[in-house]
């Protein structure tokens, strides 16, 4: 039997520094990508972990089934763009929710055209939830968004010469999404989602966009 003990450790600490050094090096790598899937994996460990955690132990509704507020910040556009997105939630039940995200793009690249600004309220119901309190687990929403942004316009002067100038958009738009949220026992969230809406009007001759992209990775806590 100590034999069996010696091995099995051996074989850990084996796996356990070839983990630790893959880790380490991948995150001090310039890859974007590499990063982004260390990333993606340290949330699925870590969703799995929170769920096993959750389901096995003993749950006061009372106290969770208070928690009607809910913040929460998009954390995969923070690093990608980047752009800070905040959202809140109002827990109706624990079928259904709803409440609004306020996005801020912080890129300074000028682009054909770009979003600056976007307000997106939504109603989500949820569904497949099999625990006496709710607001978790498989969502489906429907959305409205309302959206600032800038662009690129050219124009002739007038000795006919091309030239570049910067103009403004704004556009309303509706859309849906899905996702899925996972809530621990104290109150912290996890939630993965993306959804596809259309702005209405036409697209200022390519200046503008036709349709918007919602979604990300987001963690927050729920009182």
């Amino acid at each position: 039997m100590n034999l069996l003990n010696i091995t099995i450790n051996y074989i850990l600490k084996i796996v356990n520094t070839s983990f630790t050094n893959v880790f380490l090096s991948t995150i001090t790598n310039n890859n974007p990508m590499k990063k982004i899937t260390v990333f993606l994996f340290l949330i699925c460990t870590t969703i799995t972990f929170a769920q096993e955690d959750t389901d096995d132990q003993p749950v006061n509704l009372n106290d969770i089934n208070n928690k009607k507020h809910e913040f929460r910040i998009d954390v995969l556009e923070s690093l990608l763009l980047p752009s800070i997105d905040i959202g809140y939630e109002y827990v109706l039940s624990k079928y259904s929710g709803f409440g609004a995200n306020i996005n801020i793009n912080l890129q300074d690249e000028e682009f054909d055209f770009r979003q600056k600004f976007a307000f997106t309220p939504y109603f989500r119901q949820y569904f497949f939830n099999k625990k006496d309190y709710g607001a978790r687990g498989f969502f489906a929403e429907g959305l409205l968004q309302y959206a600032t942004g800038d662009n690129e316009r050219l124009f002739a002067d007038d000795i006919f010469n091309n030239q570049e100038e910067r103009g403004t958009w704004s556009k309303f738009g509706v859309g849906v999404a899905i996702g899925q949220k996972w809530v621990s026992r104290n109150g912290f969230v996890i939630e993965l989602s993306t959804g596809v809406g259309r702005y209405f009007g036409d697209d200022d001759d390519g200046l503008s966009p036709e349709i918007f992209f919602r979604g990300g990775v987001s963690f927050g806590y729920r009182f």
